[in-house]
C-alpha cells in the first residue's frame, strides 16, 4: 500500500525519518555467507571484555560495519548475545542504548555530501558519549567516571577506524591479490580479537586459543621469515594475555619463539616446528631455571601436527600476500629494471642519432684529393732542382754566390705574397744579367707557388676541421657528462604511493605485478605499471590513469609510447606522465620562389617528452634543391639531438659544424627555435641568422629579434637566448625572410606584417598562416620573390 502524504509540513521531516529509520533497521534480512561472517565476528567481538569491565568491541565493530548490506538488527542481537555470553550484563543496556543512538544520528546524516571517513566515527563518539555521560550524572559527575567514560568512548573512536579497514575485504565480491598495510594490521587485529573472544575452551587439555596461535606463528614464520614470526608472536601473545591474564613475559616468549621458527624456516616445515620447541625450552631454562615451561609442549606439538599436515601450496595460498604485505620487502626488481630500460633507451637513441650525423656527412659533404704537402722552405730548392739543375752557371750561382742568391728569392717571395705572382721586371737586374734561363726561371717560381697556395689551402682546411671536430667531441662530452648526472641521479621512489596504487588497482580488478613511481629530475610524476594485459582491448588503460590519478593527486595520462605487451609472459608495461598544463596546435603554410621545382625552407615541431614542445624553422641559402638540403639537414639533425636530450646550445653548435665541413661552395642555414613548456608557458626563443618571430596576444603583437649570423659560416658560434611567457590562446608565429621581403613593398617594412598579424581575428592556427602566406603572395604579385613559409603555434591551456 503506497503511504499518502501528511498534509502538515512540521510532521513531514519527522514522517521522512521514521520511514529512513524504519528502513535501516528492518531492511537487509537476507543473509549471504559475508554477512555469517560478521555476525559471527560480531558476537565473538561482544564477548571480550577489558579491564574495569570495558566492553568497546561488540559497539565498535557494529557501528563500522552499519554501512554494509547487513541488518542492523541482527547485528545488534549477536553483539548483545556475545555480552551476556561473556558475562556483561550490565554494559548490553548502555550498548544497546548507542546503538540506537547511532542509528538515529546516522539517518539524519545520511543526506550529508561529506564522505569523509570521520564521519562514523565522530558519529560513533557521540553515540556512546551521551549514555556513558548519562550515567556518570546519576553517580555524581566524579572526575574517575568522567575520564573512564572519555576513555571508553575514545577506545570505541578508534576501533571503527580499524574495523572499517577490514570489512571492505570480509565483503568484497572480488578476490583480492594485495593488502595495504592498514588493512593487514586491521585483519591482524581483527583476527586476534576474534581468539580472544572464544575465550579459554579445552580439547583433551588442550588449549585451543594456544593451539590456534602457535600455529599462526608457524605460518607466518614458515612463509616470511623470522621478523614476521616475531611480529605474529607479540600479536598472540597478547591475546593469550587478555584471555588469560599472567605474566607479561608470555609476550616476549611468543614472540622470541615466532623469530626462531623464521630462523630454521629453510630447514623446511620441521625445521620450523623445530625452531619454535627449541626457543620455548631455552627461554624457559633462561627466565625460571626450572622445566616449568611458559607455553605448553602440548599445545606446541598439536599446533605443530596440524602445522605439518598443511600442504605447502595452501599455506602460501592463504598467508603469502599477508605475510608479504607485513614484511614490506617485495623485491623492487621494477626499479632496477627500469633504470636498465632507461639507459638502454637513451643509449639507443644515441646510436641513431651518430647514424644521422654520418648520413648528413655522406649527403652534404664533397670529397676532394688534396696535392701532396709542400712547405715554403721547399720552393727554393724546388726551383733550383727544376731550373739551375741543368745550368752550367749552377755551381756559380748557388756555392760561391749562394747568399746574393738567396737575397734575390727571398725577395722574390715578397713580390709573390704582393701580387701572387711575379714577372720579369719584378727580378732585380743584377741577377737578371747572370741567369742564363730568366723565362724559365719565373715560369717555374709562378708554378711552384701556385701548387704551395693549394698546399696552404688544404693546410688551412684541415686545421679548421680538426677544430670543428674538437668542437664536435666537446658537445659529445658534455651530453655524456649530463647522461652520466642523469643516471647518478638520486630518483625518488614513492614506496608507500607505490603500495596504494598496487591496492586500488587490485580493488577495480586490474592484476598488477609491481608498480613503479619516481620524480624525475624535472620534479614531475613517473609512474611505470606491469599488469596482466588485456588482450589488446585497450580497455584497462582508461582504467588505470583514472586510478592513479586518485592515488597521486595529479593528473596522469599514458605516455606517447603505447603500452608494449611481453608476449612471453603476458605482463603489459605503462608508463604514465603527469599531464601538462598547456597544449600546443600548430599549423603550416609554406610556397616555393616563383618558378622553383623545390622550396628551400624546412620545419619541424615535436614533444619532446620532458614537458617541452620545440618549433623548428631553417631557411637554406639560396631557394631549390641546394637549400633544400641544407635546411633538411639542419632541421634532421636538430630533430635527433633533441629527442636524444642535447640542450639545445650543443644541438645548434654541432648542426654548425657539421654545415661547416663542407665542400668549396658555400653551404649555411638559418636555424629558428622555440621550446615552449607546457607546465609554466615559458618559451626560449634561439635564433641563428633567422629573421624576427612574432607572439600574438589578445591585445597586442609581440616581436621577437636576435642578430646573429646563420650556421655554416663560422666554425664558433654563439647563440642568443630570449625567454618570453606565453599565456592561454596565444599564437607563436615564426616565419623566414621571404615573407618579410614580400611586406617591405609597403610602407612601414616589417611594421606592416605586424599590422597585419594583429588585424588577423581568425583564431585557427592553419587558418592565420594560410591568410599571412596569402597576404605576402599578393604583396609580390602572385610571383614569390624568395621561399615563403609560415609556422603558427597556438598554445593553449587543458580544461579539467
Amino acid at each position: 500500500m503506497k503511504t499518502q502524504a501528511i498534509p502538515y509540513q512540521k510532521l513531514g521531516d519527522f514522517g521522512r525519518m521514521y520511514g529512513k529509520t524504519k528502513e535501516g533497521m528492518l531492511a537487509s534480512i537476507s543473509i549471504s555467507k559475508s554477512n555469517i561472517i560478521i555476525l559471527l565476528i560480531s558476537f565473538v567481538l561482544g564477548r571480550i571484555s577489558l579491564f574495569q569491565g570495558f566492553m568497546p568491541f561488540g559497539i565498535a565493530f557494529f557501528i563500522a560495519a552499519s554501512g554494509t548490506s547487513i541488518s542492523r538488527i541482527l547485528m545488534a542481537l549477536a553483539v548483545s548475545f556475545g555480552m551476556v555470553t561473556g558475562g556483561g550484563f550490565e554494559e548490553v543496556y548502555i550498548t544497546i542504548t548507542s546503538m540506537i543512538i547511532f542509528s538515529a544520528l546516522d539517518m539524519l546524516f545520511t543526506s550529508a555530501k561529506s564522505k569523509s571517513r570521520l564521519k562514523s566515527p565522530v558519529i560513533a563518539l557521540a553515540s556512546v558519549m551521551i549514555p556513558q555521560m548519562v550515567m556518570v550524572s546519576f553517580q555524581g559527575f566524579l572526575l574517575y567516571d568522567i575520564l573512564k567514560s572519555i576513555c571508553y568512548s575514545g577506545l570505541v573512536f578508534s576501533l571503527v577506524f580499524i574495523f572499517k579497514n577490514t570489512l571492505a575485504i570480509i565483503e568484497g565480491t572480488k578476490k583480492r591479490n594485495v593488502f595495504s598495510n592498514e588493512e593487514m594490521i586491521s585483519m591482524a587485529m581483527l583476527m586476534s580479537l576474534t581468539l580472544a573472544g572464544i575465550g579459554n575452551v579445552e580439547l583433551v587439555g588442550i588449549n585451543l586459543i594456544n593451539v590456534l596461535g602457535i600455529l599462526a606463528i608457524l605460518l607466518f614464520s614458515f612463509c616470511a621469515g623470522p621478523g614476521v614470526g616475531a611480529a605474529v608472536g607479540v600479536i598472540v601473545g597478547m591475546v593469550v594475555n587478555i584471555t588469560e591474564p599472567g605474566l607479561p613475559i608470555v609476550i616476549a616468549s611468543y614472540a622470541f619463539c615466532g623469530l626462531m621458527s623464521g630462523v630454521f624456516k629453510n630447514l623446511g616445515k620441521a625445521g620450523a616446528g623445530i625452531g619454535f620447541i627449541a626457543a620455548n625450552a631455552v627461554l624457559t631454562l633462561y627466565l625460571n631455571g626450572s622445566t616449568e615451561v611458559l607455553i605448553y609442549i602440548k599445545d606446541i606439538l598439536a599446533a605443530v601436527i596440524i602445522f605439518m599436515l598443511f600442504p605447502k601450496k595452501l599455506i602460501t595460498d592463504s598467508i603469502g600476500y599477508f605475510a608479504i604485505a607485513a614484511t614490506g620487502a617485495r623485491d623492487k626488481a621494477g626499479y632496477s629494471a627500469r633504470i636498465k630500460e632507461l639507459t638502454i633507451e637513451r643509449l639507443n637513441k644515441f646510436s641513431k642519432a651518430f647514424g644521422e650525423l654520418s648520413k648528413t656527412f655522406n649527403e652534404i659533404s664533397e670529397t676532394s684529393t688534396a696535392t701532396s704537402k709542400q712547405d715554403i722552405s721547399l720552393l727554393f730548392d724546388r726551383v733550383a732542382d727544376k731550373v739551375c739543375k741543368d745550368c752550367s752557371l749552377c755551381l756559380h750561382c748557388w756555392d760561391r754566390n749562394f747568399y746574393n742568391t738567396y737575397q734575390v728569392m727571398f725577395k722574390i717571395v715578397e713580390q709573390l705574397e704582393d701580387k701572387g705572382h711575379i714577372e720579369e721586371e719584378d727580378i732585380p737586374d743584377y741577377f737578371m744579367d747572370r741567369c742564363e734561363r730568366i723565362s724559365d726561371f719565373v715560369q717555374q717560381v709562378n708554378n711552384i707557388y701556385e701548387l704551395f697556395k693549394v698546399n696552404l689551402v688544404w693546410k688551412n682546411r684541415v686545421g679548421e676541421s680538426r677544430g670543428l671536430m674538437s668542437q664536435q667531441l666537446d658537445g659529445l662530452s658534455r651530453v655524456i657528462a649530463n647522461l652520466a648526472n642523469e643516471i647518478d641521479y638520486d630518483v625518488k621512489f614513492k614506496g608507500e604511493m607505490e603500495d596504494q596504487l598496487l591496492v586500488e588497482l587490485d580493488k577495480v580488478g586490474i592484476k598488477a605485478n609491481d608498480a613503479v613511481i619516481f620524480q624525475n629530475k624535472w620534479g614531475k610524476n613517473e609512474v611505470t605499471i606491469f599488469h596482466k594485459g588485456c588482450g589488446g582491448k585497450r580497455s584497462c588503460i582508461n582504467t588505470i590513469e583514472k586510478v592513479a590519478t586518485g592515488v597521486l593527486g595529479r593528473r596522469m595520462i599514458k605516455d606517447s609510447s603505447e603500452c608494449v605487451q611481453n608476449h612471453k609472459t603476458g605482463i603489459c608495461t605503462l608508463k604514465l606522465v603527469e599531464e601538462e598544463t598547456y597544449r600546443v596546435t600548430t599549423g603550416v603554410a609554406k610556397l616555393g620562389k616563383f618558378e622553383g621545382s623545390v622550396s628551400g625552407d624546412n620545419y619541424t615541431f615535436m614533444n619532446t617528452g620532458d614537458g617541452k614542445y620545440i618549433v623548428a624553422l631553417s631557411d637554406g641559402m639560396g631557394s631549390g634543391q641546394k637549400a633544400d638540403c641544407q635546411s633538411r639537414a639542419a632541421i634532421s639533425l636538430l630533430e635527433q639531438f633533441m629527442e636524444t636530450g642535447f640542450d639545445k646550445d650543443t644541438a645548434i653548435k654541432l648542426i654548425n659544424s657539421i654545415l661547416v665541413l663542407k665542400s668549396d661552395d658555400d653551404s649555411f642555414a638559418t636555424i629558428d627555435l622555440s621550446a615552449i613548456d607546457l607546465y609554466d608557458g615559458k618559451v626560449e626563443f634561439v635564433k641563428i641568422g633567422a629573421v624576427s618571430t612574432y607572439i600574438k596576444r589578445s591585445q597586442r603583437v609581440e616581436t621577437v629579434k636576435s642578430v646573429s649570423l646563420p650556421a655554416g659560416i663560422l666554425s664558433e658560434i654563439e647563440t642568443e637566448l630570449v625567454c618570453k611567457t606565453v599565456n592561454n590562446g596565444d599564437f607563436i608565429i615564426m616565419v623566414t625572410d621571404g615573407i618579410i621581403d614580400s611586406f617591405k613593398t609597403e610602407e612601414g617594412g616589417e611594421k606592416a606584417l605586424v599590422q597585419y598579424i594583429d588585424e588577423i581575428e581568425n583564431i585557427n592556427p592553419q587558418g592565420i598562416a594560410d591568410a599571412i602566406l596569402n597576404k605576402a603572395h599578393s604583396n609580390c604579385g602572385n610571383k614569390a620573390i624568395d621561399d615563403m613559409t609560415v609556422l603558427v603555434a597556438k598554445v593553449w591551456k587543458r580544461v579539467g
